[in-house]
């Protein structure tokens, strides 16, 4: 899954484990456990904990010199389960699609959007201290920077969640799965 922040990844694929019995791995996850053996996040609000490891993902690529090392790490941690279905969320470079797309025959990226005020509205009960300029600043560099507006193009289907609600999201997804099987 890629896609804006808050714009459903995480409710889409909660889904996708709670119906059909999928292994959810987040990409963030990744850098939560670095963040933490670092001691980054304590007394951080969500949104400075969104954006530390936003930061931290981009300081590993970087020093690594591989802009698919958390795909790398998440692609380690699948081959080493017992997976028969995992849904990855938090797609941000070409590089980790291109290597998803190397390790697995059936890769399907998924672009879940929905609308900047809808998501403004949603992180707000995450942070009700966030502005829209905080979420402005957070999408210019995802996409600019991080080249989220690349892995976008890149996707093989486009789940919109403009909608109010979750039953309206898991009948996109019902109505998604249903054309990949």
């Amino acid at each position: 899954l890629t896609g804006l922040a808050s714009s459903g990844k995480g409710e889409t694929s909660k889904y996708l484990v709670e119906k059909y019995g999928f292994t959810r791995l987040v990409f963030s996850d990744i850098l939560r456990e670095e963040a933490e053996k670092r001691d980054l996040l304590e007394g951080k609000s969500y949104e400075e904990q969104k954006n530390i490891l936003s930061k931290l993902g981009e300081i590993m690529r970087r020093v690594s010199g591989r802009w698919d090392i958390l795909a790398v790490r998440l692609i380690e941690k699948i081959n080493s389960g017992k997976f028969e279905k995992v849904v990855v969320d938090g797609f941000r470079s070409v590089e980790e699609v291109n290597l998803f797309r190397k390790s697995f025959e059936k890769f399907y990226l998924v672009f879940v959007e929905a609308d900047e005020k809808i998501r403004f509205t949603r992180r707000r009960l995450e942070d009700p201290n966030i502005s829209l300029s905080d979420i402005r600043q957070r999408d210019k560099r995802d996409v600019d920077e991080l080249g989220l507006g690349k892995v976008i193009s890149m996707a093989d289907f486009k789940i919109n969640n403009d909608q109010q609600g979750l039953a309206h999201l898991n009948e996109k997804v019902d109505e998604l799965r249903k054309k990949i099987i």
